[in-house]
């Protein structure tokens, strides 16, 4: 599922109880439009809201409400939860300084039993008058939201146990990582998973991990989500023995060995991190769904053997926007509340007994069985 919607920008009059003036304007701007992907049954939304403020004071954000048509309240996001979500190294805040942009980044759940057509945002901010503190609200133009889910593919990988591993607010997850190619900056791994295999005691490699090959994934087949063309790839991309080995290559390497698959509807499928040789597949060829593809591996910017898989836009690894998918069915088997566990203790188990889901993506952190 793609759909298009020009990027919203407006200048916003606000206003202010008791201020003797017009308070500072604020620039709100969506760069990418959010497509709806369920995830644990919620139909969720990722997408980034830029803050601009053109003034010469620092405003401080308050709260954010993410509202439906009606006006009823799907997000209330207060001061802790704001500094969680802006973009930028350092202590908490969520003040804009002047001239700056800040980037909050997004993922509203919406209800489950309603269909939500448009979703706005109002914005509490302070600012500085003098000697006082002003408070101002103000409201965003409405966001149009697809009724179609995310496009449903075929499983990446073979049985499992698979960790599919992200966090949106990690730092430095890929759900944040920002990269400005031929002048525009984008987020390629908005919903890129990292996939890990693991055994049932949740260790992911056999003896000692050092060891690439020991891990579990190590060497196992990568399959086609739908049938495509194979746009680029690389084969012959070094590997190190052992992670202790492995060199800290910049961010035009990051894929190591990779494939981009070309699934149609403007939207690339990537897979990273794989086995030197191992391609079985050549730029131009068509393959079908459930195809092998290649071997997962240690090549590129990573610090273990694992699959990287992302949608994209566009046919390139880090000059594209990410895109929502979501794969046909899967079973979860736990989940890691606390991923400093992850590899030392087994997993959360999911209930009494693994769930099935069907036309989902993952849970961040999840540990899951393809069908």
């Amino acid at each position: 599922m793609k759909f298009y919607l020009q990027a919203i920008s407006c200048l916003l009059l606000i206003e202010s109880k008791g201020a003797d003036s017009v308070p500072p304007a604020v620039e709100l701007h969506v760069p990418f439009a959010p497509a709806v992907v369920r995830i644990a049954g919620q139909p969720t939304l990722y997408y980034e809201l830029l803050l601009t403020n053109p003034t010469a004071d620092t405003l401080n954000v308050q709260e954010l409400r993410v509202v439906n048509e009606a006006d009823s309240a799907v997000a209330v996001l207060e001061v802790a939860a704001l500094a969680a979500r802006f973009g930028r190294a350092g202590p908490p805040s969520t003040s804009v300084l002047p001239g700056a942009t800040q980037v909050l980044y997004l993922e509203v759940g919406l209800p489950a039993e309603a269909s939500v057509k448009q979703l706005g945002h109002h914005l509490t901010y302070t600012y500085r008058q003098g000697v006082q503190k002003r408070v101002a609200h103000s409201r965003s133009p409405w966001l149009p939201i697809k009724q179609q889910l995310a496009p449903v593919f075929g499983p990446p990988l073979r049985g499992g146990p698979w960790a599919a591993v992200y966090e949106p607010s990690w730092e430095r997850g890929h759900r944040r990582v920002r990269y400005t190619i031929d002048g525009k900056t984008r987020i390629p791994g908005r919903y890129a998973i990292d996939f890990i295999k693991l055994d049932l005691q949740g260790s992911y490699a056999r003896t000692d991990e050092n060891v690439v090959g020991n891990w579990y994934g190590y060497g196992a087949d990568v399959l086609a989500v739908r049938d495509g063309v194979v746009v680029a790839a690389q084969n012959d991309f070094p590997e190190s023995p052992t992670l202790a080995a492995h060199p800290a290559y910049s961010a035009a390497q990051a894929t190591g060995n990779y494939i981009a698959l070309d699934l149609g509807r403007q939207q690339t499928a990537f897979y990273e991190h794989l086995r030197p040789g191992s391609l079985r597949v050549r730029p131009g060829q068509h393959v079908k769904q459930g195809q092998v593809l290649a071997q997962i591996s240690f090549t590129g910017q990573t610090t273990g053997p694992h699959l990287h898989f992302h949608v994209a836009d566009a046919p390139s690894a880090l000059g594209a926007e990410g895109e929502a998918y979501s794969f046909a069915r899967f079973t979860q088997l736990g989940t890691y509340p606390d991923f400093n566990q992850f590899g030392k203790r087994p997993w959360t188990a999911s209930g009494s007994q693994p769930a099935l889901f069907v036309e989902e993506r993952p849970a961040a952190n999840s540990v899951i069985q393809f069908e």
